[in-house]
């Protein structure tokens, strides 16, 4: 079972480029040759994508806007204004603008994501007592992860993501929702410990589960029965922007004060009178900074290692039905630039973001809804593969920037709290992690159906699978939010070696087949999918997560 488990996961990695080509950057040719034929589709279907490019564009937007402008008000009170909501949406759009014209895989979306803040937070508080400016030991570490990210993909290196299992992959999707949840949850609380002297906090808290409700409900009408085909579809779509809408309608009516989004006056380096270019080597503190690069750009590009290319690989998960291909090294070359460059400037350090891009290729999606053994799910049909999507998101991205003070009309009940919440939960279902966990609490006779028999893999093994997994997560997170949060991604790359020897770790308790099984979900019998009838076809939607 095992062997022909792996042998199948060698023949995907062989069709996604991730092998050995033993030539100089051969990976990187590779997935320019199986990506560039499709370059031209990519722009034409993006025109011909009509409403699903839109509506996929304004979630997109409004997701990462949010987190932007709320990572960077936080790094800005972190670093005593070092760094702030400018340069983290200017890394935001630039990037996602560059990479939608040149990458190998589009789709992924690219942001300082929340565990690039933890990192530079980390990063100041070590620079800030050696005495070296954050914004120099900043440049040096970008130059030096940029360095060993470019060493990476010329190398193949990339391909070594073909370990990284399921095991690994669910935990860091799991974990990334529980922050996106975490920091909303945190925000409320903040409501009403530290700010309810200058805001409603009742208010707030009640705008926030109202827009969370609104958003879940909208995105729920297209599997409903009310209104016709095309209207569901239209009122799913548009879910999310409709919520932040009518969210900000009610904020600006309240007559109560309500908490805006913490925005910069005016575009420019958060830093006052420091121009954008960084002075790399002052003469001070020069030696130092340089060390300190070499040394912190280790465990960074660790964490854009399995950042970057998870969320390539949830990407491009086969539920997805992507067919144009993937570009794991090429993209991972382009990380290695960027992150070169924006520090230089004093902007954050940028990699593929979770749950927004396997979000972003749903909502791309157009769906039906199937009949498994009782149960109904959602089954993707296919995806519109384009770059002009990803383009407009962060076109709309820039253009805030010079009006970027006029974002004070919404109030981060909604964007920031609600959304943050709303992303983290809808990046749950599909996760195997949190499905499993689900079994906990639910009657045996009531489970939907699995990939495995209890023959396969006894129902406690299972679960003690499905525990081991969480407490992993566990960790993770509670190292992140500990003084050695630096250290964060080498707990997460252990990950890797601890499923590969689970069997061994768990004395036998475990077997190989059955990590096997519950890990890279080989089937062990047939099961017939039969769609569900609505209006004398199959239920087609555009799901928006």
């Amino acid at each position: 079972m095992e062997g022909n488990a792996r042998r199948k996961t060698f023949c995907q990695a062989e069709e996604d480029g991730l092998v050995w080509s033993g030539r100089f950057a051969g990976g990187i040719r590779d997935d320019v040759a199986r990506r560039l034929p499709w370059y031209g589709s990519d722009w034409i279907d993006g025109f011909k994508g009509g409403p699903k490019i839109l509506t996929a564009t304004l979630f997109m937007f409004c997701a990462c806007l949010a987190p932007g402008i709320a990572f960077g008000a936080y790094f800005d009170q972190v670093s005593g204004g070092s760094s702030g909501v400018v340069e983290y949406l200017v890394t935001q759009s630039i990037s996602g603008i560059v990479f939608a014209l040149i990458s190998g895989q589009p789709l992924v979306i690219l942001r300082p994501t929340g565990p690039i803040t933890v990192f530079i937070s980390q990063l100041y508080g070590i620079a800030t007592s050696l005495n070296v400016p954050f914004l120099v030991a900043q440049a040096w570490t970008g130059i030096f992860v940029g360095l060993y990210m470019i060493i990476i993909a010329v190398s193949d290196g990339c391909a070594a993501i073909r370990h990284c299992s399921r095991f690994t992959q669910d935990m860091f999707g799991f974990f990334v929702s529980v922050i996106f949840m975490f920091m909303g949850i945190s925000n409320i609380i903040d409501k009403f410990l530290l700010k309810q002297d200058q805001f409603s906090s009742t208010h707030q808290c009640l705008l926030t589960a109202g827009t969370l409700y609104l958003a879940f409900q909208l995105a729920g009408v297209g599997r409903s029965r009310f209104f016709t085909k095309k209207v569901r579809e239209i009122i799913s779509d548009f879910a999310v922007p409709l919520a932040i809408i009518l969210g900000t309608i009610v904020a600006n009516l309240l007559t109560v004060p309500v908490e805006p989004l913490p925005v910069p006056a005016s575009f420019g380096p958060t830093q006052a009178q420091r121009s954008w270019l960084v002075d790399v080597c002052p003469a001070d503190s020069c030696a130092a900074g340089v060390g300190l690069g070499v040394v912190s750009a280790i465990p960074l590009v660790l964490l854009f290692f399995i950042d970057q290319n998870v969320t390539m690989l949830l990407t491009q998960h086969p539920d997805h039905k992507l067919r144009k291909g993937s570009a794991f090294h090429w993209n991972f070359f382009i990380l290695g630039c960027f992150n070169i460059i924006f520090p230089l400037f004093g902007c954050p350090f940028v990699t593929g973001s979770l749950p927004h891009s396997p979000q972003f290729a749903k909502a791309l999606a157009t769906v039906e809804v199937v009949r498994e053994g009782g149960h109904e799910k959602t089954k993707i049909v296919s995806v519109c593969e384009n770059r002009v999507a990803p383009l407009l998101v962060n076109v709309l991205v820039l253009v805030m920037l010079p009006i970027i003070e006029k974002l004070k009309i919404v109030p981060t009940a909604v964007i920031c709290d609600a959304l943050f919440l709303f992303m983290g939960l809808s990046g749950l279902p599909g996760n195997e992690l949190f499905e499993r966990l689900k079994l906990f609490f639910t009657e045996e006779a009531l489970y939907p159906p699995l990939k495995w028999t209890k023959e396969d893999v006894p129902r406690a093994r299972m679960h003690f699978f499905t525990l081991l997994q969480f407490c992993f997560v566990g960790l993770l997170f509670g190292v992140s939010r500990s003084p050695i949060a630096l250290a964060f991604p080498v707990f997460l790359v252990l990950s890797i070696p601890t499923r590969m020897f689970l069997h061994r770790l768990t004395c036998g308790c475990l077997t190989a087949d059955h990590v096997s099984i519950l890990d890279l979900n080989a089937p062990t019998a047939s099961k017939k999918v039969q769609p569900v009838d609505d209006e004398d076809q199959t239920v087609k939607a555009l799901d928006i997560p």
